[in-house]
């Protein structure tokens, strides 16, 4: 059976002619005595007749004049701007520039909402209120911003150096 296998795939090279004598008299023999590599050979040969008759045979003469005629029509037509465009944007949203676009669009719509241009009240309000608190009021600062609902407590120390406990009310303005 094992060479039964060598010889189907050599049986292709035999009809060929592809063949050494020694191994073209091996295969002749072997499809003597074996019915199925025989059944390969025959297959193989008609095969290879049909591809023979379909590569030989004489084409049908086709009239190509009126084929020609139609490309050299097209060759010299005028194309309306309008078709241009349209050929252009069918170039446009093909599929891998449509890929990049995407992104592209996110990206410049985030960059529009970030810089409040589609704001309906106009432009971000940029205003804070600053106030003092403690016992004494003079050595804590409140920052609170409305919009964002920011609130930063600052402590701070008189650059003037007086005394906190002191009950000297008459103060500067605190430093920052």
């Amino acid at each position: 059976m094992r060479d039964c296998e060598g010889i189907r795939e050599s049986i292709g090279s035999w009809l060929d002619g592809e063949l050494s004598a020694a191994e073209s008299e091996s295969v002749r023999v072997h499809l003597a005595s074996c019915s199925d590599c025989g059944e390969t050979r025959r297959r193989l040969e008609k095969m290879q007749l049909a591809l023979k008759a379909a590569l030989t045979s004489p084409a049908p003469q086709i009239e190509f004049m009126s084929f020609w005629r139609g490309v050299e029509r097209r060759i010299n037509q005028k194309r309306a701007w309008y078709d241009d465009l349209l050929d252009w944007l069918r170039g446009l949203l093909a599929a891998p520039r449509v890929a990049w676009t995407v992104p592209a669009v996110i990206g410049v719509l985030l960059v529009l909402v970030s810089t409040d241009v589609w704001r309906l009240g106009g432009s971000r309000n940029s205003f804070a209120s600053v106030e003092s608190i403690d016992a004494y009021g003079r050595s804590v600062a409140l920052l609170r911003e409305q919009e964002t609902k920011t609130t930063v407590i600052w402590l701070y120390q008189d650059q003037e150096g007086e005394n906190e406990a002191a009950e000297d009310t008459a103060k500067s303005a605190p430093t920052f």
